[in-house]
């Protein structure tokens, strides 16, 4: 795992969330968050819309997401979530598109609110490490804040890659915060882990900044994580509001202090795709 996510992680830890990330927590977190009427009023605050998100894509990056995508295209989703991000893709674009993820509650809450969208939106519950990626010849992957639970990033942009048609493309949305023994380049384009590896791979990309969406993301949780906290509790959902602020916290001081970066990678037109 990436080591900033190797990071958050023992971060989360300490704050008594030891569980966060694996799929039974996923599973508990989307059931409440589907439920829950604060979440929703987080959502709208911090993200611009009520997508029942958990993540860190806004409405400026996911509309900027939707631009590239055309309609008829045939589109695979890494970690889909509940589907809903996945959703307003594919109604901004028309693209049809193939969600999976690991927690089978959020695939069962998108199968069931999408059931007549059948024909241009499915989802599976799928390991994305141990399981064989469904399909192929995809003219895109995406791959929104899911790369760094799949493990070494050359062998999963490799994986992603031979899926492609010919003349499809990956993108990649990811965060890149520096950590204590990092150079201050790994914050730079073209210097991040991401592109080490795509450089290392030989694929040819561009990268969009979302820097300020991020950092602006961040402050934004963690307060409203705070203010909505009494009411979370109220409606029985502390859960959801102790899971939140277990992240945004490490997340915020990397904000202030501008150690935190992210970037769209769009990877197009690369050898050796089409192999599976």
């Amino acid at each position: 795992m990436e080591q900033s996510m190797n990071e958050l992680m023992s971060h989360t830890a300490d704050m008594g969330q030891a569980e966060m990330f694996s799929k039974a927590w996923y599973n508990e977190y989307f059931r409440r968050a589907a439920e829950s009427p604060t979440h929703s009023r987080f959502c709208e605050a911090v993200y611009g819309i009520n997508l029942c998100q958990h993540g860190m894509m806004d409405t400026d990056e996911m509309d900027f997401l939707a631009s590239l995508l055309k309609p008829g295209e045939k589109v695979l989703e890494i970690g889909c979530s509940n589907g809903h991000i996945t959703e307003y893709l594919h109604e901004k674009s028309g693209c049809n598109i193939l969600g999976l993820d690991y927690a089978d509650a959020a695939i069962a809450q998108a199968q069931e609110r999408t059931r007549d969208k059948a024909a241009a939106l499915n989802f599976q519950s799928v390991d994305l490490i141990h399981d064989e990626l469904p399909g192929c010849d995809y003219d895109v992957i995406l791959a929104i804040d899911s790369i760094y639970f799949m493990g070494d990033y050359n062998r999963t942009l490799a994986k992603l890659n031979a899926r492609l048609r010919p003349g499809g493309r990956m993108i990649i949305a990811a965060f890149q915060a520096k950590e204590e023994h990092d150079s201050d380049t790994i914050l730079l384009a073209g210097h991040t882990r991401v592109d080490q590896a795509l450089q290392t791979l030989s694929y040819r990309y561009v990268q969009h900044d979302f820097t300020p969406n991020i950092r602006n993301h961040w402050i934004k949780n963690y307060e409203f994580s705070r203010k909505l906290q009494s009411d979370f509790a109220a409606e029985g959902n502390a859960f959801l509001c102790e899971a939140r602020m277990a992240e945004n916290g490490w997340f915020k001081d990397h904000a202030e202090r501008g150690t935190l970066v992210r970037f769209l990678y769009v990877i197009e037109d690369n050898a050796n795709i089409g192999l599976c």
